[in-house]
């Protein structure tokens, strides 16, 4: 029994052996199995020598297993390591292949992300649209203001060289060289003051008096009235300058027609009066406005081609033209038009039951006892204007034609005024020298 026991034994140390061999390092001596048997046992039995003999104590075997513990701990730091690194790696490794994955879905994701971006900027754009509109109608509005009168502050601040003059009563005149030319006269045809009264120049919308005078005869003769409608077509369309807001197929009242172009100086209105009176053609109304010229006997003193006064470059056909004394002659024909001297007379009014404003080009209306009758410009023709001026009881007319800036005409209009009230008097409805 004894002896199984042993065997048993023996071999649970020689599988301990295995195992303490396997884990430790080399050792300088080794004992034989037996003999470490009987250690262990307590007993003394003989043994075959050995070349070599090892003393294992159980204390040394704790040891070891202490350091077989600091070893795997170590080995499992190690791997650890190695395990991080070749996470690593493999993490930069796939960085790229993420980076590529990535750009892929941004690049998916980049059509969506436009797609958004244009239906965000869409609203913008209809908004920079109408933006625009609203500024090219604000220009032509500009644009069509600036073929009347234009602001020019350096010129109108511009000091110009006074010149003095003599009229044929001896009074001295003395005004800035800024003009063409002037003339001042009564009803009676009595010439006060006058310089280059006889040379033509360009009338530019002066020219619409004679329009004008031309639609009230008609009126007068019972031909048209004042409340008839008018049909505006494509020709008064055609026409830049100066105007009001007209559509092809718009029906307008004749007399608010007549308003905007005695009052705004609007060239599209005076076309379509024009062309209604003309029956249709706006060249038969010129010949009327020329067959008037003779009657007046003006027609060497006048030469009209349009109803409007455009110039040359934008109605292709030659300039209206008239000389200071022509059109003195025609405003004191102007003011046996009541009506039509009560409506140049205006200075703000609304048309087409108040949906358009206007106000009048005549800056001076009401001032110093001006109260008519039309102002001028386009470039070649610089800036005319015709006045009548109440003056101690009298009428009076002040032509000025080619001012260099309407602020300029206007103030030589208010010299010459004021000349008048210093020099002169009115006695038996006479204008005289004091």
């Amino acid at each position: 029994m004894f002896r199984r026991f042993k065997n048993l034994f023996l071999v649970m140390a020689i599988l301990g052996f295995i195992f303490t061999t396997s884990y430790s390092g080399p050792v300088k001596e080794i004992q034989s199995i037996e003999e470490y048997s009987a250690q262990v046992l307590g007993e003394e039995e003989d043994a075959e020598d050995t070349s070599q003999t090892i003393i294992m104590p159980v204390i040394k075997k704790v040891e070891k297993k202490e350091d077989v513990k600091k070893e795997v701990e170590v080995k499992k730091e190690e791997i650890k390591e190695e395990v991080k690194k070749e996470i690593k790696k493999e993490a930069v490794k796939e960085e790229p292949k993420k980076k590529e994955e990535v750009k892929k879905e941004e690049t998916k994701k980049e059509p969506e992300v436009k797609a958004v971006k244009e239906e965000v900027k869409k609203p913008e754009k209809i908004e920079t649209k109408e933006v625009k509109k609203v500024e090219e109608e604000k220009k032509t509005e500009t644009n069509n203001l600036a073929l009347e009168e234009p602001e020019n502050p350096e010129k109108d601040k511009q000091k110009y060289e006074m010149i003095t003059y003599y009229s044929k009563d001896g009074v001295e005149w003395v005004l800035p060289d800024n003009f063409r030319a002037v003339l001042v006269g009564d009803l009676n045809g009595n010439v006060i003051f006058s310089k280059n009264a006889d040379t033509m120049y360009p009338l530019a919308s002066v020219t619409k008096v004679m329009s004008l005078l031309v639609t009230f005869d008609e009126i007068n003769a019972g031909n048209i009235g004042l409340h008839d409608s008018v049909r505006i077509s494509k020709t008064p369309l055609k026409y830049g300058g100066s105007g009001i807001a007209l559509k092809e197929g718009q029906i307008f009242v004749l007399e608010d027609l007549i308003k905007a172009s005695a009052v705004y100086s609007a060239n599209n209105a005076t076309y379509a009066i024009a062309e209604y009176v003309g029956e249709g053609s706006v060249f038969n109304f010129v010949a009327k406005m020329n067959k008037k010229l003779k009657q007046l006997g003006l027609q060497n003193d006048i030469k009209y081609h349009t109803p409007a006064g455009l110039p040359t470059r934008n109605t292709k056909m030659p300039m209206d033209e008239g000389t200071p004394r022509g059109i003195y002659k025609l405003s004191i024909e102007a003011l046996k038009y009541d009506k039509y001297i009560e409506i140049a007379g205006i200075k703000n009014t609304k048309i087409y039951n108040g949906k358009i404003s206007i106000r009048n080009r005549n800056h001076l209306i009401g001032e110093d006892g001006v109260y008519g009758i039309k102002t001028g410009f386009h470039k070649e023709a610089k800036y005319n204007i015709t006045v009548a001026v109440k003056f101690e009881g009298i009428d009076l007319i002040i032509v000025v034609m080619g001012g260099e800036t309407y602020k300029t005409r206007d103030d030589l209009v208010r010299t010459i005024i004021a000349n008048l009230r210093e020099n002169y008097t009115v006695r038996n409805g006479q204008l005289i020298r004091k």
